[in-house]
C-alpha cells in the first residue's frame, strides 16, 4: 500500500476493506452512502464499453448495503478531500480528474506499476475482493454475514471457495450460546 498515495492508495484500500467487485468500486457516487447507518448502498456496475454506470448488478444479490467498517470510513474521509464536493464519483483517475472506466485503466494504470515498485509477485485488482472475504472469515466472522456483504447468492458458495480461511477449531466455540442460554 506504501506504493501508493492520493487517490490511487484510498480506491486500494477501500478495496480491500469492503470487498467490493471492481465494476461496483467504479461505479460508486457519494450519494450511495448512508453515514447515518454506516453503509454503501450497491447497486450499480460500470464494466468496460459503458459511458456511464448502469442500474443492477452481476446477481440479484449484487444489489445490496455493505456495512462499512472503520477503516472503509477512515479511507472514505480522506477520499472527501479529492471529489466530495464534485458530488459524483467517489472514485476518479487522478490523471484525468475522470470516473475510472473499469479494470482495465486501473490495472495498467496504476496496480501493476504498484505491485511491481513493491517487488509483489502480480495478481489482479479483484484479488482485493478475496483478501476481504478471506480477512473476515478468517477472524470468525459468520458465513452468511460475509456472504451477503460480498453479494453473493447462496452462502454455500461462501463457504466452498473460501472453506481454508474458516477456522474449524476457534476456542471460544460454544460460548456464544453458553452465555446466551
Amino acid at each position: 500500500m506504501s506504493e501508493l498515495e492520493g487517490q490511487d492508495r484510498n480506491l486500494i484500500e477501500f478495496a480491500f476493506w469492503t470487498g467490493l467487485r471492481t465494476s461496483e468500486l467504479v461505479a460508486l457516487d457519494w450519494s450511495d452512502f448512508d453515514w447515518i447507518r454506516g453503509v454503501v448502498r450497491i447497486s450499480r456496475v460500470l464494466t468496460l464499453g459503458m459511458d456511464e454506470p448502469e442500474d443492477g448488478a452481476k446477481t440479484a444479490a449484487g444489489i445490496r448495503e455493505v456495512k462499512l467498517l472503520s477503516p472503509a470510513l477512515h479511507v472514505l474521509q480522506a477520499q472527501k478531500t479529492h471529489t466530495l464536493l464534485k458530488n459524483v464519483e467517489v472514485f476518479q483517475n487522478p490523471r484525468t480528474g475522470e470516473r475510472w472506466t473499469g479494470d482495465k485503466c486501473i490495472r495498467q494504470g496504476m496496480w501493476t506499476p504498484a505491485l511491481r515498485r513493491a517487488k509483489v509477485r502480480y495478481r489482479k485488482p479483484y484479488a482485493t475482493r478475496h483478501t476481504y472475504a478471506s480477512m473476515l472469515l478468517t477472524a470468525g466472522e459468520s458465513v452468511m454475514w460475509v456472504a451477503v456483504q460480498i453479494g453473493h447468492t447462496d452462502w454455500s458458495l461462501t463457504a466452498k471457495r473460501y472453506a481454508r480461511w474458516i477456522p474449524s477449531d476457534m476456542p471460544d466455540a460454544g460460548c456464544k450460546a453458553e452465555a446466551l442460554w
